[in-house]
């Protein structure tokens, strides 16, 4: 597409002249047949190029410090959901008030751009691989198209309805090789972005078979098989879903009380960390310290949240529905006013204050984009949604019982089983990019306004018919085949 085109012309600068150093892989020039066939290592830089892209500040196409790619989306996301708050309206405050939604407005635009630039060298770099069969860049395929597939994953989640009783709606344009027409692609269905998307991840866990990444930086097969169990889930083949759930999360370790509730979170050597980006000095240095997702989210920290007090809180319904027998309620604070002391330094903290991501470095804090606690309530969701409670129920007992010393199998069944599941989740997860995305897929609404609330600027009610984004105004204006949301 025209704008695609022209998002990208900017941000290959960008892409090409990167660095990162734990990747060893540094983009040397656009892509070429020339550079392919002189290079060998070419395609392997720009894949490295690709997943720094990801966590920079600029990915979405800004100089926005609200635009730092995956975990800015992520965070954008669950700002959205009836769990997550943000004290003032600043930087990703656009989000958390349903302003993000709107054409005209930069999130918009960053969402879209973070993804489909990556998508357009995705698709450059697959053309120029597709008769190129050797163990070396078969795995790179095997990486590139589990990227593809969670890139359109991300957009047909915010641009489109929910997969299920609307596949034959408008859902995104699918831009799928470096050659495509000027005058633009139309939007394809809700249901031909879904059948794409499981193809590129069926063909990648094939591909990735026998890769053995050096980091968790890279995708492997594991990382695949747990995003084809959240897009199973997403379309309802709840057989699928359990079973990619169950072998992606076989043989990982859950997290320790120590782990979850002091730096487990920045650090990509967190036992449960299936995939994520190892951050350095020099790594940090690209774009702004302070456009990154602990500025944003560490409460403790010098950023944002710390020093300028823009603060990320719980929802109070969902931390008083943690037991105190839980350990995961000490990531948050209570209904009062307190002090916290982190790193030497005690600072006084509002009532619901989250303390969960808590980066001790200066901002230099790994991400984690996929831990293997989000497969347990994949899998117990799957089964429970196929009739097979018994297992269900001893798949949330596996977790929860980890988490709080006190937590009994459930005697659930039915509904209530899967709002329990549920429930849990939001608790594990919470900030963590997921709780928005499955009020969308469960027709939850956002309920804001109730009695003792604590939600701030967007104190709002919203049916999940709202939480659809407009496409941005620069692809609406270039694209002459595409067709906006209402």
């Amino acid at each position: 597409m025209k704008t695609i085109k022209y998002f990208i012309a900017t941000l290959a600068i960008g892409l090409t002249t990167s660095c990162a150093n734990d990747l060893n892989t540094l983009p040397d020039g656009d892509i070429s047949g020339e550079q392919l066939t002189t290079d060998k290592s070419s395609p392997e830089k720009i894949l490295g190029g690709i997943y720094l892209d990801l966590r920079s500040n600029g990915a979405g196409g800004t100089t926005s410090h609200s635009d730092f790619g995956i975990m800015a989306v992520k965070a954008g996301a669950d700002l959205m959901s009836n769990d997550v708050i943000q004290s003032t309206n600043q930087h990703l405050g656009m989000f958390y008030n349903y302003e993000a939604t709107n054409a005209s407005n930069l999130a918009s635009e960053i969402v879209w751009t973070t993804f489909y630039a990556r998508i357009f060298v995705i698709n450059k770099l697959l053309d120029e691989l597709k008769n190129d069969n050797s163990t070396k860049n078969r795995a790179i395929k095997g990486q590139l198209l589990a990227l593809r597939a969670y890139s359109y994953f991300h957009l047909v989640r915010f641009y489109a309805n929910d997969y299920k009783g609307h596949e034959s709606n408008p859902g995104l344009p699918l831009v799928l090789t470096s050659n495509n027409p000027n005058q633009g692609l139309p939007r394809s269905t809700v249901a031909e972005v879904y059948g794409q998307i499981t193809k590129d991840i069926e063909e990648s866990i094939q591909l990735l078979d026998s890769y053995a990444r050096p980091t968790r930086a890279q995708i492997d097969q594991r990382t695949a098989k747990a995003i084809a169990a959240e897009v199973y889930l997403q379309t309802g083949n709840y057989i699928k879903a359990g079973q990619y759930a169950s072998e992606s999360k076989q043989g990982i370790a859950l997290m320790t009380e120590n782990e979850y509730t002091t730096t487990g979170f920045s650090n990509i050597n967190n036992p449960e960390v299936i995939w994520g980006f190892h951050n350095t000095i020099s790594t940090m240095s690209i774009g702004n310290y302070y456009a990154s997702f602990f500025s944003m989210f560490d409460n403790t920290n010098e950023g944002y949240a710390g020093a300028a007090q823009i603060r990320k809180l719980i929802d109070k319904r969902l931390y008083e529905a943690i037991p105190q027998t839980d350990y995961r309620k000490k990531v948050f604070n209570g209904s009062q006013n307190a002090q916290y002391t982190f790193n030497g330094k005690t600072k006084n903290y509002p009532a619901y204050v989250s303390w969960k991501f808590k980066d001790p470095t200066f901002f230099e804090g790994d991400y984690i984009y996929i831990r293997a606690s989000s497969l347990y309530y994949i899998e117990a969701e799957a089964l429970a949604r196929q009739g097979r409670e018994t297992e269900a129920r001893q798949v949330l007992f596996e977790i929860t019982s980890k988490r709080d010393s006190s937590y009994s199998l459930s005697s659930k069944t039915g509904n209530e089983l899967i709002n329990e599941i549920i429930l849990q989740k939001r608790i594990e997860l919470w900030g963590e990019g997921y709780a928005w995305f499955d009020m969308k897929r469960l027709n939850v609404p956002l309920e804001r306004v109730y009695t003792g609330t604590n939600h701030t600027f967007g104190r709002f009610n919203l049916t999940p018919d709202k939480f659809k984004f407009q496409i941005p105004n620069k692809e609406i204006n270039n694209n002459p085949q595409i067709k906006q949301n209402d």
